[in-house]
């Protein structure tokens, strides 16, 4: 088992197939704390899905950003402001989680009742150095509903990971087909652009799909 803390949310490894909740949790430290959260996270699974969080209630992290699209274009979060965005940090050569995630938020978004076009989704590659524009244009497209696939430079990247309390790491390889470890929270931010709640990869889909309804019906 292993679990990054770097940036404030456990980034649940696509090598070690962690199966956890860490929803609403803001982490740190290590030690005793460390090891009893990470007891916490196996065991969240157990429990009834949380409700959806009030605006008042919302995490105080987040934030507008700037990258680079699949077609190699500017992308401001502001842009898509008057939709809810789901986010989450992938890369394409991810094994398994990447994938699984955005089955789960294409779920969620049907459970929700949503049209695809009413929701946002914004897929951010941890792994700029072989995530070029044209590469993840090639992959999104293989989604029933491709997200928005954003890349950038390391220092781009990192920049919106520490908004977001996400961290990533590569894992040391003789071969080009090296690993990342990333945070695999899905980030649910309302149509004014606010992160509003988080949810684990493996969260309840219902969980997910509850409060994706409830920011389609806020107003903007």
């Amino acid at each position: 088992m292993r679990i990054l803390w770097r940036a404030g949310l456990p980034a649940l490894t696509c090598e070690s197939g962690l199966r956890g909740s860490g929803l609403h949790a803001l982490t740190g430290g290590s030690g005793l704390y460390a090891l009893t959260f990470a007891l916490a996270l196996l065991s969240a699974c157990q429990r009834a899905p949380a409700p959806a969080v009030s605006e008042a209630d919302r995490p105080g992290f987040g934030g507008d950003f700037t990258l680079t699209t699949q077609d190699n274009q500017p992308f401001h979060l502001a842009d898509v402001r008057g939709r809810p965005v789901v986010l989450f940090f992938g890369y394409t050569s991810c094994p398994d989680m990447c994938p699984m995630t955005m089955s789960r938020i294409t779920g969620a978004v049907a459970r929700a009742g949503a049209k695809p076009s009413d929701v946002v989704t914004l897929f951010v590659s941890v792994d700029p150095k072989r995530d070029s524009p044209a590469v993840l244009k090639q992959y999104v497209a293989s989604f029933k509903t491709p997200p928005i696939a954003l890349t950038g430079t390391d220092e781009e990247i990192r920049r919106v990971a520490a908004e977001y309390h996400a961290s990533y790491e590569l894992v040391p390889s003789a071969t080009p087909n090296y690993l990342v470890n990333h945070t695999t929270a899905i980030f649910l931010i309302d149509r004014r652009g606010r992160l509003r709640q988080y949810f684990a990869f493996d969260e309840k889909p219902e969980s997910l799909a509850d409060a994706l309804r409830s920011l389609l019906d806020e107003k903007g």
